[in-house]
């Protein structure tokens, strides 16, 4: 069944950057196929793609990211793994309401700038490190959160 294993593959890339071309290549079915039903998959609330933040033309060419809208049912595709990933996605949840987009500059990837310019990264029990970290302190933002935890994001959207 062709809407199943797109759905899985889409649950097991929750929360990373994703491409119709790769996810078509790898099913062995048309661009287009996928396309459809990634569009009936958002029309039905099920996944929610993220757009790069920048000019009109960042936000409409470049990759989105696609994240789950409900982890329950993400965990029942993909089996409860890869705790990061699921504490981004659940990041993103309480986040969506701020019209969220990610960052990618320098070939490194920041998770969360609200429309009200709030700077968010998601890091399950874990800190910033390198590169990411110098992008981080070099943007400019009203607000800047490392969420490590659920008290982390309580204390960005309160």
């Amino acid at each position: 069944m062709v809407s199943y294993r797109i759905f899985l593959l889409l649950m097991e890339r929750a929360g990373k950057l994703f491409s119709i071309n790769k996810l078509a290549n790898i099913l062995k079915v048309s661009p287009d196929t996928v396309r459809r039903y990634l569009e009936h998959f958002q029309d039905t609330y099920l996944v929610h793609l993220l757009p790069r933040f920048g000019t009109t033309n960042e936000r409409i060419l470049s990759a989105k990211k696609i994240y789950a809208a409900d982890l329950g049912i993400r965990n029942i595709f993909t089996g409860f793994r890869d705790k990061g990933s699921l504490f981004e996605n659940y990041v993103y949840l309480k986040l969506k309401h701020l019209n969220p987009a990610y960052i990618y500059k320098e070939g490194i990837e920041i998770d969360f700038i609200t429309r009200n310019k709030i700077l968010v990264e998601a890091k399950y029990k874990s800190e910033l490190q390198g590169k990411q970290l110098e992008l981080f302190k070099k943007l400019k933002a009203k607000k800047k959160f490392l969420a490590k935890d659920v008290h982390d994001v309580h204390e960005i959207v309160n």
